[in-house]
């Protein structure tokens, strides 16, 4: 999320001048795509300066992540219906949060906290950052280009894994989108979500009933560390941005694979060097998130990865941005 602000120092005409030049590109490439155009009106509206990282996120992207986007797009503007300004200003907000932590990872070559005692005593327990946090990370589903590439991956690549008619299992379902995803594409009959907080858990389900999903959830408290052996198993189960919040991941991992059968598929996002204020794990290469998934019991099928503004894998490592690992698997 590094990006120099426009400013009124010397050459700041010219600054201007790029900038307005930034939105006309950005708004031709968004112009075919309605839900798009909405959503970062929105955005440049409480931030007109991030139009040139915007553009930077979406030149790259092919027509049919496009679609994705649009997709996911028009499900947020029904999400956020009534305080999309303030989403906005949330994104904004958690992106100013997001320079903090890269500054100290910078700084320390590690993240700020290591363990999930700490993160949650500093961040999970603070309701008012926390409902910040989770608007903000709501609009980067389609505002950051790998984010929005790995929604695209597991839109594509999972369609025809996943029986029609069948399950789906998320562990902290957050938001909603992935679930809603798997019903509405893959055609699945019901939707199950596990969480530890019943604040959360209520937040997905008013998600998935503004979406028209809510008659096929089955949200519950649950520890996936403490699944019961020989218990309800999943068609495709979905860990999405968890591993890295945890403790030891390895050891979730072991456990979740009593709730997937022989022929199930596990979808895992991972990030790698990514400070974000709730990260305690640290990956710095594919390998590294690769590793975790064989050591946890499971065969990868395929894996992809997604960077920051669609930059070399290669660029991405060598500086240690950001980079989303989307990874399919199967219990080996």
């Amino acid at each position: 999320m590094r990006r120099q602000v426009a400013g009124t120092a010397p050459g700041g005409n010219r600054m201007k001048s790029n900038l307005a030049d930034d939105r006309a590109a950005l708004a031709a490439l968004t112009a075919p795509w309605p839900d798009l155009d909405r959503l970062i009106a929105l955005i440049l509206a409480e931030w007109p300066e991030h139009a040139s990282f915007l553009l930077r996120s979406f030149a790259p992207r092919s027509p049919g992540m496009m679609a994705t986007s649009e997709h996911v797009a028009r499900a947020i503007l029904a999400l956020t219906a009534g305080h999309a300004a303030q989403v906005a200003s949330d994104y904004r907000w958690l992106c100013a949060r997001i320079q903090e932590e890269e500054l100290e990872f910078a700084r320390s070559g590690h993240y700020r906290y290591s363990s999930f005692e700490q993160t949650n005593a500093h961040v999970y327990s603070d309701a008012e950052f926390m409902g910040r946090y989770m608007h903000g990370l709501l609009f980067s589903h389609v505002l950051w280009f790998m984010h929005a590439s790995s929604l695209h991956f597991f839109r594509q690549r999972l369609e025809g894994h996943v029986p029609a008619g069948g399950s789906v299992l998320e562990v902290g379902p957050g938001h909603g989108l992935l679930l809603y995803l798997a019903l509405s594409d893959f055609r699945l009959s019901r939707a199950h979500g596990w969480d530890l907080s019943e604040v959360s858990l209520a937040q997905t389900r008013a998600a998935l009933d503004v979406l028209g999903a809510g008659d096929k959830a089955h949200l519950a408290i649950q520890d996936m560390h403490a699944i019961d052996a020989g218990g309800e198993t999943f068609d495709l189960v979905i860990l999405s941005h968890i591993l890295e919040h945890l403790d030891d991941p390895v050891a979730a991992l072991l456990r979740i694979r009593g709730a997937i059968p022989r022929k199930g598929k596990l979808f895992v996002n991972v990030p790698l060097n990514a400070p974000m204020p709730d990260h305690v794990i640290l990956l710095e290469t594919p390998e590294m998130a690769a590793r975790l998934l064989t050591d946890g019991g499971f065969t990868i099928v395929e894996m992809a990865s997604h960077t920051t503004q669609a930059i070399t894998l290669g660029q991405s490592l060598k500086r240690r941005t950001a980079v989303t690992c989307s990874i399919i698997a199967e219990v080996a």
